[in-house]
């Protein structure tokens, strides 16, 4: 038998086995697909104030916020905002710390607001693009694992070759890294009018696209060299091979998926003159429909110089449905002297969310996976709490703000509690035009384990986050 061609025949068939595994490790957890990266929403003014803006809604992204608050416009507006995210992660495996850091800079919002003359009341309309939703995330960590190596079960699955076997079980030299980027964004139709003196329905209608590219790559060396036999017997008329002699080997994967759904936010908000406004907003459930390509490739370097590397690979397409539950937004402002106070609340109850195919990869049914849903996830409320100061001497204002953004599994920390802290200031160049700049810091830790290096890793990550913003009313 020549062991070149035999390992070929093994590892071409193997790779079909191995993806749905290997699938799973990259995700942690099928359902996580409903918490991948983090919406923080749009607008500099919004953000400085903690996005406690359900109650105040009172610019081009209220189209976001509250779609009832574009009533309060008179004014034609044009805005365009621009965000810059640097995300840092410092993450400790078998006594290694390694900290990987990454800087994006996006285009943040950019749309516009038109009042339609009215005998009495409000007409106004919004249209716009914005990205909402950042799934920007940087992972990797090293170290000399002496309990485990992967490469066995890699070497093992779907193994049709009964005769070939190996005995690398640990000491390896393990390296991952995991690197994650995309958005979510919605291209928005709004609409709101005055039905009765101060008060203001709206309606907003998002189409909603995004990307999120995913690459994995793990690395197992033998740095000592103690893996470095290649043996062969007899064995009742066949010859049993042992495969020991790896010097390195890479397994690679990507991700690449699309997103596409269609939702309505409906807002009501009312004002108490100029002292106080109170706000709500409905989001209908929204229905993603996710495409996902994927590859898989793995290498082997073999210490037998006289052995090419042997390199497989595997690729395909998954396509599958999953909903999100009704969001329930509720705001209030109010205003005394210079100053503007905000607080607001969002209620989405997670065990409501839903497979409506069969997931993509994994071992458990529609039925299944939605039932652990309905059992693992719960009921979050996001509070959020913002102020606003007035300078007039120099027409600019100040802002300040703090959110929380809860876990929504009962029994895991896969994700944890987060908190963010958030400022801003804005300055009037002249009646018409409008500079925010707004910023948003958060920090968290969290620990995970996956089936590749078998070692839990502990993360030290923080997110922050810079919008800038243009508005210009006519």
């Amino acid at each position: 038998m020549n062991r070149l061609a035999g390992r070929n025949i093994m590892l071409r068939i193997k790779s079909i086995f191995l993806l749905i595994g290997l699938m799973t490790v990259a995700l942690f957890a099928q359902e996580e697909i409903f918490f991948i990266g983090e919406e923080l929403g749009v607008g500099s003014r919004a953000m400085g104030m903690g996005g406690a803006y359900v109650g105040v809604a009172d610019d081009y992204t209220a189209i976001y916020w509250n779609p009832a608050g574009l009533g309060q416009l008179r004014r034609m507006e044009m805005n365009i905002g621009f965000s810059h995210n640097k995300f840092v992660n410092t993450a400790e495996f078998l006594g290694n710390k390694t900290k990987t850091e990454d800087t994006f800079s996006r285009l943040n919002s950019i749309g516009i607001t038109i009042p339609v003359p009215t005998f009495q009341g409000s007409l106004v309309f919004g249209i716009g693009y914005n990205k909402v939703r950042d799934y920007d995330n940087r992972f990797k960590i090293e170290g000399y694992n002496e309990a485990w190596a992967y490469y066995y079960d890699w070497f093992e699955a779907g193994n049709p070759a009964e005769n070939e076997f190996t005995e690398i079980v640990d000491n390896m030299y393990q390296t991952q890294t995991i690197t994650e980027k995309g958005t979510r964004d919605h291209f928005s139709f709004a609409g709101s009018m005055e039905v009765q003196e101060n008060f203001f329905l709206g309606a907003a209608l998002n189409f909603i696209s995004g990307n999120d590219d995913y690459a994995m790559e793990l690395v197992e060396e033998d740095i000592y060299n103690l893996h470095n036999t290649f043996e062969y017997e007899p064995s009742n008329g066949d010859t049993l091979y042992y495969i020991n002699d790896l010097d390195y080997w890479t397994m690679s994967q990507s991700i690449d998926s699309r997103i596409k759904a269609v939702n309505v936010n409906i807002g009501g908000l009312y004002r108490f003159g100029d002292f106080l406004r109170l706000g709500a907003t409905i989001v209908t459930p929204t229905t993603f429909t996710i495409t996902e390509n994927w590859t898989e490739s793995g290498i082997e370097y073999y210490d037998d110089v006289n052995v090419e590397p042997y390199a497989s690979d595997y690729s395909g397409t998954t396509k599958y449905k999953v909903k999100e539950p009704y969001s329930f937004n509720f705001g209030a402002s109010a205003k005394l002297l210079n100053f503007l106070f905000t607080a607001g609340a969002e209620f989405k109850d997670w065990s409501n969310a839903q497979f409506l195919t069969e997931p993509p990869v994994g071992n458990e049914s529609q039925n299944q996976i939605n039932n652990r849903i309905e059992q693992d996830f719960k009921a979050v409320t996001k509070l959020r709490f913002g102020a606003e100061m007035y300078i007039p001497i120099i027409r600019a204002k100040v802002r300040a703000g703090y959110f929380t953004d809860p876990s929504p599994y009962r029994y895991t920390d896969i994700r944890p509690d987060k908190q963010y802290v958030t400022a801003g200031a804005s300055l009037m160049l002249n009646k018409q035009v409008m500079v925010d700049l707004g910023y948003l810091m958060g920090e968290w830790q969290r620990e995970t384990t996956d089936g590749l290096t078998n070692s839990p890793a502990l993360e030290d990550i923080s997110f922050q986050k810079v919008v800038g913003t243009l508005s210009i009313r006519f």
